[in-house]
């Protein structure tokens, strides 16, 4: 979920939410990371980012937060 990783590959935060909630079903712990990129952060824009983010998160994480970090 890094900047750099969201980038790169192309991960979206519809997959990025996909794979936390795959990791959880697997009875894994996370460690979700969210953030702008450079030029986000440059705009303005890391608030409307993260929140963006988080939001996609929610659905994937549920009522499971015991097992999940967020990073920033």
């Amino acid at each position: 979920g890094h900047s750099e990783r969201r980038t790169i590959f192309g991960e979206k935060d519809d997959l990025v939410a996909e794979k936390v909630a795959h990791a959880l079903e697997s009875g894994l712990k996370v460690i979700a990371c969210i953030g702008e990129t450079l030029e986000e952060r440059e705009a303005g824009k890391t608030e409307e980012v993260v929140f963006r983010q988080t939001k996609a998160l929610l659905p994937a994480i549920g009522n499971n937060w015991a097992n999940v970090v967020i990073h920033m």
